[in-house]
């Protein structure tokens, strides 16, 4: 990646850094084939304070937007349906 440095906010024994991402680059081994990064290929890596961790990604946990779709559509079947057993 390359940034460019916006702010620096100095805490007590660190220095944290806003900046703009400029530019992404990305072997062609890890794109897909419509030329975006696949996360299941690359498998990023996520440093974590205060533990000083590094963490590798793992599997997909859920689709965020599903459960939200899911629930929707069981209100509008409910609409003036409110006495059906999957409406309570």
């Amino acid at each position: 990646m390359e940034c460019s440095v916006d702010d620096v906010y100095e805490t007590k024994g660190f220095e944290s850094f806003i900046c703009t991402l400029d530019n992404v680059y990305a072997e062609e081994t890890v794109l897909n084939v419509s030329g975006k990064i696949d996360y299941h290929t690359l498998k990023p890596v996520l440093f974590e304070m205060p533990t000083y961790e590094y963490l590798r990604t793992g599997d997909v946990i859920g689709n965020c937007l599903s459960p939200g779709k899911e629930l929707k559509a069981q209100k509008e079947k409910c609409r003036g349906n409110e006495n059906e057993s999957s409406c309570t």
